[in-house]
């Protein structure tokens, strides 16, 4: 039974002396090539995850810089509209109510007076309409 088996098995082809190192070996060979080919895309791998990376640093640094000038630009935006309101307020009331009216508004001995208060909510509702937390944190700032 073992000489029935043996022959159905095809032999192995035999290479003339020196093919074998042609094909696995030698430089320059097949397999020569295909480990310099992996050896370069590992490479290349390594340096496109180290791009990668530093895109990854740069984009979050510049996330972190927009998430600043975002803050800013509310509380500009925010004081922008107390100053407009006051400014506003402060000609309707110099218009009608003469000198008397204006020592009102502007306030005495430290205190703020009317433009204060109106500065406040303006900044206040301004904060409110850009979705801002307790705006009057701000205001100081």
């Amino acid at each position: 039974m073992n000489q029935d088996l043996n022959a159905e098995i095809p032999p192995r082809p035999a290479f003339p002396q020196g093919d074998a190192e042609l094909l696995l070996g030698s430089p320059g060979s097949p397999l020569d090539r295909l480990e310099r080919a992996v050896a370069n895309a590992e490479a290349k791998l390594g340096e496109l995850r180290a791009a990668l990376e530093e895109r990854t640093r740069q984009t979050t640094e510049l996330e972190r810089h927009l998430s600043v000038a975002e803050a800013r630009l509310a509380i500009e935006t925010m004081h922008s509209a107390g100053l407009a309101a006051q400014a506003t307020h402060l000609m309707t009331v110099a218009v009608g109510g003469g000198a008397q009216a204006l020592a009102e508004l502007i306030g005495e001995g430290g205190h703020p007076g009317q433009l204060g208060q109106v500065y406040a909510d303006a900044f206040d509702a301004k904060g409110a309409e850009l979705g801002i937390e307790d705006p009057q944190r701000f205001r100081a700032a």
